[in-house]
């Protein structure tokens, strides 16, 4: 193994992903493919952590991992896709803002039933059903907004 390199195991601790992410970036693409020692393991530089740290922050950002595999294809074969970056960034803008609409309509939906909810706890007597769940009112999502707790909401078909 040459000097300044690290298996893989070291790799992923040092970029904080595990080593099935590193093979995965590879196998897409993102990460060059690493060398190899005679025994057969793989081993990585300081400049592949650093890719790896860099791809992270992309997907933090809300690339997909595809779409950043291709736009660092691009990239790295010299054709920088600046442009497309930036109007995926604002695609993504757009779309969390849509979310955050949403997401404040179905808490204000949620703080309303809690509300009614209250009022029928107080007339209810103690012991007896207050059948909460029941009136629970759906709260409305666009699909693949995810609610606290819940499931994406799927898109029906």
């Amino acid at each position: 193994m040459a000097e300044g390199t690290f298996l893989i195991g070291e790799a992923a601790a040092r970029a904080g992903v595990s080593a099935d992410t590193i093979r995965y970036y590879e196998r897409l693409g993102m990460l060059a493919a690493a060398p190899r020692a005679d025994n057969g393991y793989r081993y990585y530089s300081q400049a592949a952590v650093d890719r790896v740290l860099f791809v992270r922050n992309a997907i933090r950002f809300g690339f997909g991992v595809k779409q950043l595999a291709g736009f660092l294809k691009r990239r790295d074969s010299g054709r920088p896709p600046c442009h497309a970056v930036r109007a995926e960034g604002a695609r993504l803008l757009n779309e969390m803002d849509r979310q955050l609409v949403e997401l404040t309509a179905a808490r204000a939906a949620m703080a309303e039933t809690l509300a009614s909810w209250d009022a029928r706890l107080q007339r209810t007597p103690e012991g007896t059903p207050a059948h909460l769940l029941s009136t629970a009112a759906p709260l409305r999502a666009r699909a693949g907004t995810r609610f606290p707790g819940g499931q994406p909401r799927r898109k029906s078909r």
